[in-house]
C-alpha cells in the first residue's frame, strides 16, 4: 500500500511543522543571527557577539523542535531578529523582544505537547499518552506507595451504529461517550481513548466502590442520552493494584480487559432475554 504524501495543514491559529513558514522562520533566525554576530565582531564587541549569538541559538533550537506554532510566535521572532540585527535596544526593546519571542515559543511547546497526547475526536488523552506517560505515572505511584485502579471500557453494539447511520454518526456517538467519561471521573483520574470504541481510565483510588461508582455514572449517562437513539451501552472491567501486587501495567490492563469481556458477554445474555 502506498503512503500518501503528507500535506501541509493550516488552521486559523496553528501551522504544522512541514509548513513553508516554519522553514522561512528558521532561515531568518540563521541568517540574521550570523549577520548580527559578524556585525558585532567587526565592531570589536566580542561580548555582544557572544550574547546575541546565544539568544539566536536558543530561539533556533526551541523553534526547530516545534510541531505547531501560532503566527504571533513567528511575528515576535521576526521583531527580535530585526531589532538585534540593527542593534536597536532603545528602552530595552531588543531584550524585551527576545523574552517575548522565547515566551511565545515556550507557550507553543506546551500547546504542542497537549496536541500530541490528546485524542482529536473525543478530547480525552490518547493511546500515545498511555504508552509513553502512564508508565511513568504508575512508577511514581508505586514509589510513593499509592494504590490505584484501572477501568477498561468497550462500547456495545457500536458496529451497527456505523453500518446503519454512517461513520459521521459513529464519530458523534464516540465523541459523546468521551464527554460522558470525562464528566464521570474525578480530576485526579486519567480518562483515555485507547483506540476505536475502547476507552480506559486510570483511577487514583484503591477502593472498589469508587471504580464501581464511576462505571455506574457512565452507564447511566449513556443510557439516558444514547441508548434510545442508537442502542449502545458499555461493558467495563476493572482491576485494583495494591502495594502487595507484583503486577505490571500491561498485566493490569490484560486482567481488566478480560473482566470487561466477561461483562460484555453478561450484557449480551441479558439483552437476549
Amino acid at each position: 500500500m502506498k503512503l500518501k504524501k503528507r500535506r501541509n495543514v493550516r488552521t486559523a491559529s496553528v501551522v504544522y511543522y512541514r509548513d513553508f513558514r516554519t522553514h522561512f522562520v528558521i532561515f531568518i533566525l540563521i541568517l540574521f543571527g550570523i549577520l548580527s554576530i559578524v556585525r558585532n565582531i567587526l565592531l570589536n564587541d566580542y561580548t555582544a557577539a557572544m550574547n546575541i549569538g546565544m539568544k539566536f541559538f536558543a530561539l533556533l533550537v526551541a523553534r526547530f523542535g516545534l510541531y505547531i506554532t501560532s503566527p504571533m510566535t513567528d511575528f515576535s521572532i521576526y521583531t527580535f531578529s530585526i531589532l538585534n540585527l540593527f542593534n536597536i535596544n532603545t528602552l530595552y526593546l531588543g531584550d524585551i523582544s527576545f523574552f517575548m519571542a522565547f515566551a511565545f515559543t515556550l507557550h507553543d511547546m506546551l500547546r504542542a505537547r497537549r496536541y500530541i497526547f490528546t485524542d482529536s475526536l473525543t478530547g480525552l488523552l490518547n493511546r500515545r499518552y498511555f504508552v509513553e506517560i502512564v508508565p511513568k505515572v504508575v512508577k511514581l505511584k508505586e514509589y510513593i506507595g499509592k494504590d490505584f485502579g484501572i477501568i477498561v471500557i468497550d462500547v456495545n453494539n457500536f458496529k451497527p451504529v456505523n453500518d446503519k447511520f454512517g461513520h459521521k454518526t459513529g464519530d458523534y456517538v464516540l465523541k459523546k461517550i468521551g464527554e460522558i467519561i470525562a464528566s464521570s471521573v474525578r480530576k485526579s483520574d486519567l480518562p483515555i481513548r485507547y483506540g476505536g470504541d475502547e476507552f480506559l481510565i486510570i483511577v487514583s483510588s484503591d477502593k472498589e466502590e469508587v471504580l464501581d461508582e464511576i462505571i455506574e455514572r457512565i452507564n447511566k449517562k449513556i443510557k439516558d442520552t444514547l441508548k434510545a437513539s442508537f442502542n449502545v451501552s458499555v461493558a467495563a472491567g476493572k482491576y485494583i493494584k495494591t502495594k502487595d501486587d507484583n503486577i505490571t501495567l500491561e498485566e493490569m490492563f490484560e486482567t481488566a480487559d478480560k473482566n470487561m469481556y466477561i461483562d460484555k458477554r453478561r450484557s449480551k445474555r441479558e439483552d437476549a432475554r
